[in-house]
């Protein structure tokens, strides 16, 4: 009886500790709110309820006193063409349950390794691409929906700051590794007097796989590395298959310790390809190498944990211990 007992109290343990509670999201959808106000005094009175998005998305104090922000986004609202494309934002994101269960989860996990944070509240919007596409404090997130309403939306982002390589990336299976990856930046220690292209690229390699232990696929599988870094699948695997050439490139031209900004702006920015290397080498490239070397140290340091690993500021000890040396092993 005694036995029974035991294994039923062990068998209660193990249930509290396997369904951890995820953290509670707030999730305002400010999208609905804004295409409910219709008239100018509509929109004066939602911006005034919501002074922090307004601050922080229209970089606008007092907004509800902004005669133009006002008029300007009571034309939008009651433009056809901009409602068109609510309601296929609205379509394709339904009721957000998706969105809210990978965040939930995800702000969990990086509780657990880091006590001090705080789950910050969410608010979706859609303005015509009036405003940026994300933005993400301690406190308030704000996601322009509309950017990531996907390829079959009518209307998408356009200019020259949105290449094809960079609309691909606004489908909503991003938002969540772009808002993790957003968050890792707080616990990402630097050493700011290291200035070199290795310290750069250890730092967004910290911070992919950060956002790879924290971000869980909707099947709970962990997300496909696209997500994280926005190149292709033939992309990913094209680079792993050269990362030898890649990594042979970078010591040949002794970039690794290249302080002149001009010359890592070349491997570390956004460009449809790197023209250093070669036409089939995506931009950023100085990430991708980034990350090889930060996952391949953690993955040969089981004991330090995501905390430790990004509390960690010596962008040389990690690269030294990582043992990377463009070898294509995982």
């Amino acid at each position: 009886m005694r036995l029974r007992i035991a294994l039923a109290g062990l068998f209660c343990l193990f249930l509290l500790a396997s369904c951890t509670k995820n953290e509670d999201i707030t999730l305002i959808r400010l999208d609905q709110q804004l295409f409910s106000a219709k008239s100018a005094d509509g929109v004066r009175t939602f911006l005034n309820q919501n002074p922090s998005v307004a601050q922080l998305y229209f970089n606008a104090n007092g907004a509800g006193n902004d005669t133009a922000l006002v008029r300007e986004l009571t034309n939008r609202i009651n433009n056809p063409a901009l409602n068109e494309l609510h309601q296929q934002v609205e379509a394709e994101f339904g009721d957000m349950a998706d969105l809210r269960k990978q965040l939930g989860e995800a702000f969990t996990k990086i509780k657990k390794d880091f006590p001090d944070f705080r789950s910050p509240k969410i608010a979706t919007i859609v303005t015509g691409f009036a405003g940026p596409d994300l933005v993400v404090t301690d406190s308030l997130i704000v996601i322009g929906i509309d950017y990531f309403a996907g390829p079959n939306a009518k209307y998408r982002p356009r200019g020259p700051e949105f290449p094809q390589y960079v609309l691909r990336r606004y489908q909503k299976e991003y938002i969540a590794p772009a808002v993790v990856f957003a968050i890792s930046d707080k616990y990402n220690a630097t050493n700011r007097r290291d200035q070199t292209m290795l310290a750069d690229m250890v730092y967004y390699g910290k911070g992919y796989v950060f956002t790879k232990s924290m971000v869980a696929g909707s099947d709970g599988e962990p997300i496909a590395d696209s997500l994280l870094i926005g190149y292709s699948d033939k992309q990913l695997t094209e680079t792993f298959n050269a990362q030898d050439i890649v990594w042979g490139h970078f010591i040949e031209n002794q970039l690794l310790y290249q302080t002149n900004p001009a010359i890592k702006q070349r491997y570390l920015n956004e460009r449809p390809f790197t023209a250093e290397i070669g036409q089939g080498c995506p931009g950023a490239i100085g990430r991708w190498v980034g990350w090889r070397i930060v996952g391949r140290y953690h993955d040969e340091h089981s004991g330090v944990s995501i905390a430790e690993l990004m509390r960690n500021s010596d962008a040389r000890q990690i690269f030294e211990q990582s043992g990377y040396k463009g070898q294509k092993d995982n």
